[in-house]
């Protein structure tokens, strides 16, 4: 099994929900009582936000190749960036590193494709700093073919609200979820054929979040093609 460097802390709960995940997916692997061989760098999820908000996202870029450098130093064989967001930087991490780099996008776009063969159009829920990043059109758009559907300019500041608040310090519940229900109608009557969750803490909201199409875990995704990168031989 490869370590793999996991780059964590933005925020802290998303960075919880991928521990587990990899572990309970080494074990299914590979059974009892095996775990994930990882080394975690956890950013100062303020420190990370302020860049991003203030227009410097090579602060921030910076933060996470510093990250990167110091996952390799630990023996990591490969890495991976916990949140959607990061992933505007992810070749200047893999870069960092020298290693290669699992991608949340280009695996979730792969993914989704594989189950949706002939849908056209996709919705996309994020970060407003991830949905003004190129990353996402790159995978989804370029890579897979689909026309992409978004959150208006509202309904970005309020995932915003929610993610930056709520989701950040690990609330979740039926009222957090209620606030994506309704932004998943809006795409879905938009004609998104499925929609892909593209936050990691997002993936919390499941067990409350009604949806008129297909939804898509990103993090869970991410942390299978994790998984697979690191029991590859």
């Amino acid at each position: 099994m490869k370590t793999v460097g996991l780059i964590g802390g933005v925020a802290w709960p998303s960075t919880l929900i991928y521990y587990r995940l990899l572990n309970e997916k080494v074990q299914a692997a590979l059974g009892v009582p095996h775990s994930a061989r990882c080394v975690i760098v956890s950013l100062d999820f303020a420190e990370v936000l302020q860049d991003m908000s203030e227009g410097r996202p090579q602060d921030a870029s910076a933060r996470m190749q510093h990250a990167a450098r110091q996952l390799k130093a630990a023996g990591a064989e490969l890495v991976a960036i916990l949140a959607n967001t990061g992933h505007f930087a992810a070749e200047a991490v893999q870069d960092a590193a020298g290693l290669p780099l699992v991608h949340i996008a280009k695996e979730t776009a792969h993914a989704v494709r594989g189950q949706l063969p002939k849908a056209k159009r996709l919705g996309v829920l994020g970060t407003s700093h991830a949905l003004r990043a190129d990353f996402f059109m790159q995978a989804f758009s370029e890579q897979e073919g689909f026309e992409l559907v978004l959150p208006d300019a509202q309904q970005r500041t309020e995932l915003d609200t929610l993610i930056f608040g709520e989701l950040a310090s690990g609330r979740v519940g039926p009222d957090a979820a209620a606030v994506v229900a309704r932004i998943c109608a809006s795409l879905a009557a938009q004609g998104a054929e499925g929609i892909v969750l593209g936050c990691t803490e997002l993936a919390e909201l499941q067990p409350w979040l009604a949806s008129p199409v297909t939804l898509f875990d990103s993090t869970e995704l991410h942390a299978r093609a994790i998984v697979r990168e690191m029991l590859a031989a």
